[in-house]
């Protein structure tokens, strides 16, 4: 059972601030090394993996074995249906009105190899059916909840302590678009943190932001799969009336959001203390948890794990938009034997020849 601190070790807690920079910084280390990884051996596996396993488990040790209750900072323990209503109208609003014209212009700016790079089709490629609704489960669901944790439940209130607040939203929103490592991306998502740092703190808890986050990802998703392609793939008369029309509804909405309290929580206390958790005891359900996601993708997809490591070993990148028939037909070829290598029907050494050789013809 976990006791309470005596009251001279309470006062050596360590502050909020040093604790969310500490974690962002154990965040951002996982991040590109542990989380990379998984990602390579399975996609959508990996991104579940990242979210849960990097970027929700790494704060909530931390405050736990900072005397915090991380239900309590972040406003989780409040109840949560109309925050994330009222952000999640937010979310859908903002989207029309500024995160699609901002990634409209930045896709302008950018050299278009450098956009096809960063693409989000890159994401839906070479998915099985339970790969893909795996995929979008942790793009709607698990990346909203885990990195609104880190960011808006944890970064941001912590950096209140030291800063201003409008200076803490800005700065985490700043740290938010450039974990992400998207240039092209970069200014459309410094909007959407800016969007969510507001409404964590106006309504008291990350459950607004949570239902922005969701609303923003989820529509982006549905129009990927209507127009066959990216959201900046629209016209730009399109773009452009997305743009009135959600700016005219956004601002609607928030002239009700101002004036309503419905959707605010009662906001948590100044950083109140709660019991300590020695840390090892607070780290092992989710080491364990990992440890028993890493058992179940062996188990579940060796092949497919296998086939991810022999292709990044041997890299041959998708044709471009101008390539010839030939060169797509090629690659179609090579994408279909991955398919029969991965279902059994060819074994892996033909699988690595043919991809070899691909990866060694000239550009």
């Amino acid at each position: 059972m976990i006791e309470p601190p005596p009251a001279d070790e309470a006062v050596l807690r360590p502050g909020l601030a040093h604790v969310a920079i500490a974690t962002l910084v154990s965040v951002a280390v996982l991040f590109v090394s542990v989380g990379a990884s998984a990602q390579l051996f399975n996609l959508s596996w990996g991104l579940w993996f990242s979210e849960v396993f990097v970027f929700l488990a790494v704060p909530f040790v931390a405050l736990q074995a900072t005397g915090r209750a991380p239900t309590r900072l972040t406003g989780l323990d409040q109840p949560a249906v109309k925050g994330l209503g009222a952000g999640f109208a937010v979310g859908v609003l903002n989207y029309a009105a500024w995160a699609v014209p901002l990634m409209w212009a930045s896709e302008q700016l950018f050299p278009k190899s450098l956009v096809e790079r960063y693409s989000a089709a890159r994401l839906f490629e070479r998915q099985t059916g339970v790969e893909l609704a795996a995929l979008l489960a942790g793009v709607v669901v698990a990346a909203p909840f885990c990195e609104e944790f880190l960011y808006r439940g944890l970064v941001q209130p912590g950096l209140a302590r030291r800063v201003p607040m409008a200076r803490s939203i800005v700065v985490t929103a700043l740290l938010f678009s450039v974990m992400h490592f998207d240039p092209v991306g970069f200014l459309a998502r410094f909007e959407l943190g800016l969007v969510f740092g507001l409404l964590a703190w106006r309504g008291g808890s990350i459950w607004p932001a949570i239902g922005a986050h969701a609303a923003n990802n989820l529509v982006s998703v549905v129009i990927f799969f209507v127009i066959g392609g990216d959201d900046t793939d629209l016209p730009l008369a399109w773009v452009a009336a997305m743009a009135v029309g959600g700016n005219l509804g956004l601002i609607a909405w928030l002239a009700v959001l101002r004036r309503q309290t419905w959707w605010v929580a009662p906001r948590p206390g100044d950083d109140e203390p709660a019991p300590f958790a020695p840390f090892f005891r607070a780290l092992a359900p989710w080491a364990v948890g990992a440890v028993g996601a890493l058992l179940v993708l062996a188990v579940v997809d060796r092949r497919g794990v296998e086939l991810n490591l022999i292709d990044l070993m041997n890299p041959v990148s998708a044709p471009r938009p101008d390539a010839s028939p030939g060169e797509r037909a090629a690659w179609e070829e090579l994408q279909a034997l991955r398919a029969r290598a991965r279902s059994g029907e060819v074994g892996f050494d033909e699988y690595r020849s043919v991809r070899r050789l691909a990866a060694e013809k000239p550009p």
